[in-house]
């Protein structure tokens, strides 16, 4: 690459969360469980459900 110029690196991978009905059923708490886990990548995604 030439002087300047700037090479693309994606971002790691996320983690993904999927928890049970149980789990989801108070969605704060959950979502205050896994909170560590979020905080250390700074982003999180959570399939709830179906």
């Amino acid at each position: 690459s030439s002087p300047g110029s700037c090479d693309f690196l994606p971002p790691p991978e996320c983690p993904v969360f999927e928890p049970s009905w149980a789990e989801f059923s108070d969605p704060l708490g959950y979502i205050a469980k896994i909170r560590p886990i979020a905080e250390k990548s700074g982003i999180c995604k959570i399939r709830p459900p179906a």
